[in-house]
């Protein structure tokens, strides 16, 4: 075979090469990025986690009642603490990136958001207690094998977490 010939076979061999690279990384990229969200749709009576705590557990009326306010009181107060914690991390910022940083005002607000996120743990702890206090310990027992499910299932991206904080 002359030169120019074997020249054009390896052209050819190059470009079908290169196609095959090409198809198979698009594939790739398409398998990656066209998933459906696989997250199961939640019907609207269990969006709270109320119906899924009285399914799983077996609560009776009164008890699902108490975990909807026990949660709704729960979610308002944090609501306000994580308006406050925003603020004080804002006015934090603005300080810190000023030409002219206040270095004890920095600490001062570093000090409260502190404070404020310790407030927001005992929230989730009075919480926890309060949940407990309405449960059989039947109930109890099922209930803590329940939390980490719950807490990943409601996640945005459902994914397993890096830390262990409660639902």
């Amino acid at each position: 075979m002359e030169i120019f010939a074997q020249n054009k076979v390896l052209k050819w061999c190059v470009a079908v090469l290169a196609i095959i690279n090409l198809l198979t990384l698009g594939t790739f990229l398409w398998k990656e990025y066209s998933r459906p969200n696989q997250r199961p749709i939640i019907p609207d009576d269990f969006r709270d986690v109320s119906g899924i705590l009285q399914k799983e557990l077996n609560l009776t009326a009164a008890q699902t009642e108490q975990i909807k306010q026990i949660r709704s009181n729960f979610y308002d107060k944090e609501k306000v603490l994580s308006v406050i914690i925003r603020g004080e991390r804002d006015s934090m910022n603005m300080i810190m990136f000023n030409k002219n940083t206040d270095d004890s005002l920095v600490k001062l607000l570093a000090r409260a958001v502190a404070e404020n996120e310790y407030k927001m743990e005992l929230l989730r702890l009075d919480q926890a207690q309060q949940l407990k206090a309405i449960c059989t310990p039947t109930q109890l027992e099922k209930f803590d094998k329940l939390v980490i499910e719950i807490r990943d299932y409601f996640r945005p991206d459902n994914k397993r977490p890096k830390s262990n904080k409660s639902f």
